[in-house]
Parts: C-alpha cells; structure tokens; sequence
C-alpha cells in the first residue's frame, strides 16, 4: 500500500513541476533523474543498499539522506542565484528610471510655511 502512495505521489509531484515551462534543460533533466531514480528506490528498497555498498556508505536510508541534503543545497543556491539575478534586473530598472525622471525641485508658496519654521 505504501508503494502505491509513494509512487502516485512522485508521479503528481513530477507532473506538477514538469508542468512549468520555466525550467532549464538541466533542470528538468535533473528531475526526471531524481524522480526516475525515487521510483525505483520504492520498487525495489534493497536496491538502495547495494548502491549505498557500492558507494562505500553503509545503509541505503544514509545514502538517500546524503543525496537529499547535495539536492537541498543545489537548490538552495539555484534560488539565491535567481534572486540575485532579480535583484540585478530591479536595481538596474530603477537607476533606467531616476535617470529618466529626475525629481524636480519643489519651492514651497510665498505664503507656505514651512516645517518647524515658527
């Protein structure tokens, strides 16, 4: 039963993200690879330990931790790196935009007082 539950959740999770059209080549390559590989891990759990023997680590379960914490980072930096990039793209538009619109000058009326002026 929990295969069922682990593989239909995969499959939702891949058509989801694959639905997206933003991702890269390599992205989505990655994701099919990841997603390729988790149903096969949920086919056949004891395949993970021999991968994780081959490896030189000792159980599957640290082998899948492994790969989960090298896939948290890879995205962790994919995401600062796009904010950066959006954060280029603002900073730029902006200084496009104060160079376009200076701000004028506003004299107060003669008969204006101004703040803190008695």
């Amino acid at each position: 039963m929990i295969r069922i539950i682990l593989l239909t959740t995969l499959s939702l999770l891949f058509f989801y993200i694959g639905s997206h059209k933003r991702s890269s080549r390599f992205q989505f390559g990655f994701l099919v690879i990841f997603f390729i590989s988790g149903g096969i891990l949920v086919m056949q759990p004891d395949r993970a330990n021999e991968i994780a023997a081959s490896l030189g680590v000792g159980r599957g379960a640290d082998l899948l931790l492994y790969f989960s914490v090298l896939a948290g980072i890879y995205i962790t930096a994919a995401f600062y790196l796009r904010f950066h990039r959006n954060e280029q793209i603002v900073i730029t538009i902006v200084r496009e935009l104060a160079l376009a619109r200076p701000v004028q000058e506003v004299e107060p009326e003669a008969n204006e007082q101004l703040p803190g002026e008695g």
